[in-house]
């Protein structure tokens, strides 16, 4: 079963996608900023991350550098509802990047495609 954390500071963008990839079959842990994911991350390994860009404490971008250091194999998702191109950095350019409001079908049809590709 594959571990993933989902990352949001909007609890009901974060309890839909948890509950939707819980029932797919998945073990899901939720944060709701930047730092308690990363805080999560070095405790406990997961398979992938859905990241927000725009959170309190520590943003997606920040979060994101810091997991890359203590778990480079970890794949990440971007959840955003900001244009790729305003909030983005470019060293993220390669990452696959989801706008919001999304589907969870189309979500976890993307997350599927991600571990496969990274097994």
């Amino acid at each position: 079963m594959h571990s993933i954390l989902v990352v949001d500071d909007e609890p009901n963008i974060r309890s839909a996608i948890a509950q939707w990839l819980s029932i797919r079959g998945f073990d899901v842990d939720t944060a709701e900023d930047g730092q308690t994911a990363v805080d999560m991350c070095r405790a406990r390994h997961y398979d992938l991350v859905t990241m927000d860009l725009v959170m309190p404490r520590l943003s997606g971008n920040e979060a994101i550098r810091a997991i890359r250091k203590i778990s480079p194999g970890t794949v990440i998702l971007i959840v955003s509802g900001l244009p790729e191109t305003e909030e983005t950095p470019s060293w993220t350019r390669d990452m696959k990047v989801l706008a919001k409001p999304l589907r969870l079908l189309e979500l976890e049809d993307e997350v599927r495609a991600l571990l496969r590709t990274c097994a």
